[in-house]
């Protein structure tokens, strides 16, 4: 395999990319809620695949249960956005959007999916629109799952180095936060940095 680690130049100019993205993010999302938004700084960091499980791990509460919805993309820089919402954070997203004490399980994952949809599409769209590349996007997936359980070993067996893109997307007023992860690996990530050349090339020569 090639060498995937990043240039300072390089890294530098992906968390630029990256900020804008998630800036673009937080604006929809808050437009939807209608509330005040803050999504963290966000870590970027390539790591073996085996890291992956302790690292997400470390930031779930192993007593709760989570929403976890997945979408994949694909194109020139493909890989899968994943968001982590709390129980219940979920539930008070439930009773926000849809104005309710009592939100159903419906609704709630109505809503953990809708805030999904639009934090993963604008954020992959504004970053690969930034880099000049388009991607593919397929249907998410959403599961209830205990915090040992939302990423197993078995599901990142056949990666042998990932880039993990991390924030958290918080409403304080309406108590309602959750991880956002963008994982891409290998091949993946080769292309990424190529991509990030190209940018670096036309923006300065």
């Amino acid at each position: 395999m090639n060498n995937i680690d990043f240039s300072e130049d390089q890294l530098d100019a992906l968390k630029e990319f990256m900020n804008v993205a998630l800036g673009a993010a937080t604006a929809n999302v808050a437009s939807l809620l209608d509330a005040f938004a803050t999504m963290h700084v966000p870590t970027i960091e390539v790591c073996n695949s085996t890291d992956l499980v302790p690292k997400i791990n470390k930031e779930m509460k192993l007593s709760s249960k989570y929403y976890v919805t997945k979408q994949l993309f694909t194109g020139k820089f493909g890989g899968e956005c994943m968001f982590i919402m709390q129980d219940s954070s979920a539930n008070n997203l439930g009773n926000y959007l849809y104005d309710t004490p009592n939100p159903s399980q419906d609704d709630i994952n109505d809503a953990v999916i809708e805030l999904t949809n639009i934090l993963s599409s604008t954020i992959i769209s504004r970053l690969t629109e930034e880099l000049g590349t388009q991607v593919q996007f397929f249907v998410p997936s959403s599961q209830i799952l205990d915090a040992k359980n939302i990423v197993k070993y078995e599901d990142v067996q056949h990666y042998s180095k990932i880039i993990i893109i991390s924030t958290v997307l918080d409403f304080k007023d309406q108590k309602i936060d959750g991880y956002i992860y963008i994982l891409t690996k290998d091949e993946s990530i080769e292309s990424l940095k190529a991509l990030i050349d190209s940018k670096l090339e036309e923006l300065y020569g």
